[in-house]
Protein backbone atom coordinates (compact mmCIF):
# COMPACT_ATOMS: atom_id res chain seq x y z
CA UNK A 1 0.00 0.00 0.00
CA UNK A 2 1.16 3.47 -0.97
CA UNK A 3 0.78 5.64 2.31
CA UNK A 4 2.79 8.60 0.22
CA UNK A 5 -1.11 8.73 -2.13
CA UNK A 6 -4.62 9.54 -0.84
CA UNK A 7 -5.92 6.24 0.18
CA UNK A 8 -9.13 5.04 -1.17
CA UNK A 9 -12.13 4.33 0.99
CA UNK A 10 -11.72 0.29 0.59
CA UNK A 11 -7.76 0.87 2.03
CA UNK A 12 -8.87 3.25 4.50
CA UNK A 13 -11.47 0.57 6.17
CA UNK A 14 -8.67 -1.94 5.77
CA UNK A 15 -6.38 0.08 8.01
CA UNK A 16 -9.45 1.14 10.54
CA UNK A 17 -10.25 -2.27 10.97
CA UNK A 18 -6.61 -3.23 11.26
CA UNK A 19 -5.77 -0.47 14.03
CA UNK A 20 -9.17 -1.16 15.63
CA UNK A 21 -7.58 -4.58 16.38
CA UNK A 22 -4.28 -4.25 16.93
CA UNK A 23 -4.20 -0.68 18.98
CA UNK A 24 -0.67 0.18 17.01
CA UNK A 25 0.44 -0.27 13.43
CA UNK A 26 3.87 0.21 12.01
CA UNK A 27 4.97 0.25 8.09
CA UNK A 28 8.90 0.06 7.43
CA UNK A 29 11.18 1.66 4.77
CA UNK A 30 8.49 4.62 4.22
CA UNK A 31 9.55 7.67 2.04
CA UNK A 32 7.16 10.62 3.19
CA UNK A 33 7.63 14.61 2.55
CA UNK A 34 5.86 16.77 5.45
CA UNK A 35 3.11 17.16 3.17
CA UNK A 36 2.60 13.38 3.01
CA UNK A 37 2.74 12.62 6.29
CA UNK A 38 0.17 15.49 7.19
CA UNK A 39 -1.74 13.61 4.87
CA UNK A 40 -1.55 10.46 5.87
CA UNK A 41 -2.84 11.48 9.25
CA UNK A 42 -5.97 13.45 8.09
CA UNK A 43 -6.84 10.22 6.53
CA UNK A 44 -8.00 9.69 10.64
CA UNK A 45 -9.32 12.60 11.21
CA UNK A 46 -8.75 16.20 12.09
CA UNK A 47 -4.82 17.40 13.01
CA UNK A 48 -4.69 19.11 15.81
CA UNK A 49 -1.87 22.35 16.12
CA UNK A 50 1.17 21.49 18.20
CA UNK A 51 1.83 25.22 19.10
CA UNK A 52 0.48 23.93 22.77
CA UNK A 53 3.92 21.63 22.93
CA UNK A 54 6.41 23.48 20.82
CA UNK A 55 6.12 25.63 17.44
CA UNK A 56 8.13 23.41 14.67
CA UNK A 57 10.80 25.51 13.08
CA UNK A 58 9.60 26.73 9.42
CA UNK A 59 7.20 23.48 9.45
CA UNK A 60 3.54 23.43 9.45
CA UNK A 61 1.63 23.85 12.58
CA UNK A 62 0.92 20.24 13.20
CA UNK A 63 4.08 19.18 12.84
CA UNK A 64 5.50 18.43 16.42
CA UNK A 65 9.97 17.96 15.97
CA UNK A 66 11.00 15.67 18.44
CA UNK A 67 14.84 15.29 17.88
CA UNK A 68 17.88 14.97 19.79
CA UNK A 69 20.86 17.23 18.02
CA UNK A 70 24.50 16.42 19.40
CA UNK A 71 25.30 19.50 18.47
CA UNK A 72 22.67 22.03 20.30
CA UNK A 73 23.50 19.04 23.52
CA UNK A 74 26.50 20.96 23.48
CA UNK A 75 25.36 24.51 22.91
CA UNK A 76 24.27 26.97 25.55
CA UNK A 77 21.86 28.95 23.21
CA UNK A 78 19.76 25.98 22.25
CA UNK A 79 16.13 26.81 21.21
CA UNK A 80 13.74 27.08 24.24
CA UNK A 81 11.36 24.45 22.18
CA UNK A 82 14.54 21.77 21.89
CA UNK A 83 15.58 22.59 25.15
CA UNK A 84 12.11 21.52 26.36
CA UNK A 85 11.71 18.60 24.33
CA UNK A 86 12.67 14.97 24.69
CA UNK A 87 16.36 15.37 23.01
CA UNK A 88 17.91 11.90 24.39
CA UNK A 89 16.16 11.40 27.14
CA UNK A 90 13.79 8.40 28.27
CA UNK A 91 10.70 9.07 27.76
CA UNK A 92 8.35 7.55 30.69
CA UNK A 93 5.20 5.61 30.02
CA UNK A 94 2.22 7.91 29.56
CA UNK A 95 -0.85 8.37 26.85
CA UNK A 96 -0.50 11.67 25.10
CA UNK A 97 -2.11 14.78 26.19
CA UNK A 98 -4.08 13.20 29.04
CA UNK A 99 -3.39 16.44 31.08
CA UNK A 100 -6.00 18.25 28.46
CA UNK A 101 -10.12 18.49 28.63
CA UNK A 102 -10.05 16.34 25.06
CA UNK A 103 -6.70 14.22 24.72
CA UNK A 104 -6.34 13.08 20.94
CA UNK A 105 -7.20 10.27 19.77
CA UNK A 106 -4.18 8.37 18.38
CA UNK A 107 -0.87 9.67 16.96
CA UNK A 108 1.20 9.30 13.49
CA UNK A 109 5.05 9.09 14.37
CA UNK A 110 7.22 9.15 11.36
CA UNK A 111 11.14 8.75 12.30
CA UNK A 112 13.47 10.61 9.78
CA UNK A 113 16.85 9.70 11.11
CA UNK A 114 17.32 7.41 14.24
CA UNK A 115 21.21 5.54 15.36
CA UNK A 116 21.34 1.65 15.02
CA UNK A 117 20.58 1.04 18.65
CA UNK A 118 18.25 3.05 21.29
CA UNK A 119 15.47 5.29 21.10
CA UNK A 120 13.03 2.59 20.43
CA UNK A 121 9.05 3.22 21.40
CA UNK A 122 7.07 0.77 23.20
CA UNK A 123 4.04 0.03 23.51
CA UNK A 124 1.55 -1.21 26.41
CA UNK A 125 -1.91 -2.56 25.66
CA UNK A 126 -4.49 -1.18 28.48
CA UNK A 127 -7.23 -3.56 27.45
CA UNK A 128 -5.05 -6.48 28.48
CA UNK A 129 -3.97 -4.56 31.28
CA UNK A 130 -7.56 -3.91 32.58
CA UNK A 131 -8.41 -7.66 31.90
CA UNK A 132 -6.15 -8.78 33.85
CA UNK A 133 -6.29 -6.44 36.87
CA UNK A 134 -6.84 -8.28 39.92
CA UNK A 135 -10.54 -7.78 41.22
CA UNK A 136 -9.54 -6.22 44.69
CA UNK A 137 -7.98 -3.23 42.36
CA UNK A 138 -10.81 -2.93 40.20
CA UNK A 139 -13.44 -2.79 42.88
CA UNK A 140 -10.54 0.68 44.02
CA UNK A 141 -11.07 2.42 40.53
CA UNK A 142 -14.24 1.43 38.62
CA UNK A 143 -16.51 4.87 38.91
CA UNK A 144 -13.52 6.70 39.64
CA UNK A 145 -11.73 9.86 38.15
CA UNK A 146 -8.19 10.73 38.08
CA UNK A 147 -6.81 14.10 38.01
CA UNK A 148 -4.07 14.11 35.12
CA UNK A 149 -1.24 16.66 36.11
CA UNK A 150 0.04 18.96 33.03
CA UNK A 151 3.49 20.62 34.68
CA UNK A 152 6.02 17.99 33.32
CA UNK A 153 6.60 16.68 29.68
CA UNK A 154 7.19 12.78 30.05
CA UNK A 155 10.44 13.27 29.99
CA UNK A 156 9.61 15.32 33.33
CA UNK A 157 10.86 18.41 32.07
CA UNK A 158 8.85 21.21 33.92
CA UNK A 159 6.32 22.99 30.74
CA UNK A 160 6.98 26.41 30.39
CA UNK A 161 5.05 29.01 32.68
CA UNK A 162 3.75 25.47 35.32
CA UNK A 163 4.66 24.52 38.26
CA UNK A 164 4.12 21.77 40.28
CA UNK A 165 1.26 21.10 42.64
CA UNK A 166 1.66 21.56 46.51
CA UNK A 167 -1.34 18.99 47.29
CA UNK A 168 -2.41 16.76 44.03
CA UNK A 169 -5.73 16.37 45.14
CA UNK A 170 -6.29 20.01 44.25
CA UNK A 171 -4.57 20.07 41.31
CA UNK A 172 -5.37 21.85 38.12
CA UNK A 173 -5.49 19.14 35.55
CA UNK A 174 -8.49 17.26 33.96
CA UNK A 175 -10.36 14.61 35.50
CA UNK A 176 -10.99 11.73 33.16
CA UNK A 177 -12.18 8.14 33.78
CA UNK A 178 -9.39 5.67 34.77
CA UNK A 179 -11.93 3.14 32.87
CA UNK A 180 -12.51 4.50 29.78
CA UNK A 181 -14.80 2.97 27.05
CA UNK A 182 -12.99 2.82 23.23
CA UNK A 183 -15.95 4.65 21.07
CA UNK A 184 -15.39 2.41 18.11
CA UNK A 185 -14.74 -1.29 19.22
CA UNK A 186 -16.80 -0.62 23.06
CA UNK A 187 -13.99 -2.25 24.48
CA UNK A 188 -12.40 -0.67 28.14
CA UNK A 189 -9.29 0.08 29.07
CA UNK A 190 -7.14 1.37 31.71
CA UNK A 191 -6.53 5.02 31.50
CA UNK A 192 -3.81 6.42 33.14
CA UNK A 193 -2.36 8.96 31.07
CA UNK A 194 0.87 9.82 33.24
CA UNK A 195 2.50 8.96 36.90
CA UNK A 196 4.38 12.02 38.60
CA UNK A 197 1.73 14.74 40.45
CA UNK A 198 -1.36 12.12 39.15
CA UNK A 199 -4.58 11.72 41.85
CA UNK A 200 -7.51 9.51 42.41
CA UNK A 201 -10.19 11.07 43.28
CA UNK A 202 -12.51 10.52 46.36
CA UNK A 203 -8.81 9.05 48.27
CA UNK A 204 -6.45 10.79 50.75
CA UNK A 205 -3.46 11.37 48.82
CA UNK A 206 -1.27 8.58 50.82
CA UNK A 207 -4.25 6.24 49.42
CA UNK A 208 -4.15 7.64 46.10
CA UNK A 209 -0.50 7.01 46.00
CA UNK A 210 0.07 3.82 47.27
CA UNK A 211 -2.86 2.92 44.62
CA UNK A 212 -1.64 4.48 41.84
CA UNK A 213 1.78 2.70 42.56
CA UNK A 214 0.04 -0.26 42.10
CA UNK A 215 -1.91 0.09 39.23
CA UNK A 216 1.68 1.48 37.24
CA UNK A 217 3.22 -1.19 38.15
CA UNK A 218 0.37 -3.61 36.85
CA UNK A 219 -0.05 -1.24 33.86
CA UNK A 220 3.77 -1.74 32.71
CA UNK A 221 4.36 -5.28 33.39
CA UNK A 222 6.03 -7.46 30.02
CA UNK A 223 3.37 -9.29 29.32
CA UNK A 224 1.30 -6.17 28.41
CA UNK A 225 4.18 -4.28 26.47
CA UNK A 226 5.40 -4.77 22.84
CA UNK A 227 9.35 -4.61 23.12
CA UNK A 228 11.44 -3.82 20.53
CA UNK A 229 14.91 -3.23 20.08
CA UNK A 230 15.02 0.18 18.42
CA UNK A 231 13.31 2.25 15.21
CA UNK A 232 14.47 2.72 11.78
CA UNK A 233 14.52 5.47 9.36
CA UNK A 234 11.36 5.23 7.07
CA UNK A 235 9.48 3.99 10.29
CA UNK A 236 6.02 5.12 10.59
CA UNK A 237 3.58 4.17 13.72
CA UNK A 238 -0.01 4.86 13.99
CA UNK A 239 -1.12 4.43 17.79
CA UNK A 240 -4.52 5.14 19.60
CA UNK A 241 -4.13 6.93 22.12
CA UNK A 242 -7.70 5.74 23.88
CA UNK A 243 -6.23 1.87 24.52
CA UNK A 244 -2.37 2.21 24.69
CA UNK A 245 0.16 3.51 26.57
CA UNK A 246 3.69 4.30 25.28
CA UNK A 247 7.46 5.22 26.29
CA UNK A 248 11.09 5.56 24.50
CA UNK A 249 14.25 3.92 25.77
CA UNK A 250 16.86 6.78 26.18
CA UNK A 251 19.52 7.37 23.48
CA UNK A 252 23.49 8.15 23.24
CA UNK A 253 23.18 11.74 23.62
CA UNK A 254 26.10 11.90 20.77
CA UNK A 255 23.70 10.47 18.24
CA UNK A 256 21.31 12.19 15.64
CA UNK A 257 17.71 11.29 15.70
CA UNK A 258 14.81 13.36 14.30
CA UNK A 259 11.11 12.38 14.31
CA UNK A 260 8.17 14.20 13.17
CA UNK A 261 4.73 13.56 14.71
CA UNK A 262 1.02 14.56 14.33
CA UNK A 263 -1.69 14.21 16.81
CA UNK A 264 -5.55 13.24 15.36
CA UNK A 265 -8.19 14.89 17.25
CA UNK A 266 -10.25 13.22 20.07
CA UNK A 267 -13.29 12.86 22.27
CA UNK A 268 -13.36 13.48 25.87
CA UNK A 269 -12.60 10.08 27.36
CA UNK A 270 -16.01 8.34 27.89
CA UNK A 271 -16.61 6.19 31.08
CA UNK A 272 -16.38 2.77 30.81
Amino acid sequence: MDLSRPMSAGDLSVINAAWAEHLVLLWRDRHLTVEQHIGFGRSFGQLEPMSHVAAARDLPAEILVIENDPVLNKSAEAPEPYRQGFQFHPVQWHSDNSYRPVPPKGSALYIRESPPKGGATLFSNMYAALEALPSHLRRQIEGRSQIHDPSLNSANVLRKGARLPDDVSRGTGPRHPMIRRHPVTGRSALYLGRRPYAYVCGYSVAESEALLDQLWRHATNPGFIWQRDGNRPGDLFLWDNRCAMHARDGLDSGERRLAHRVQILGEAPIPG
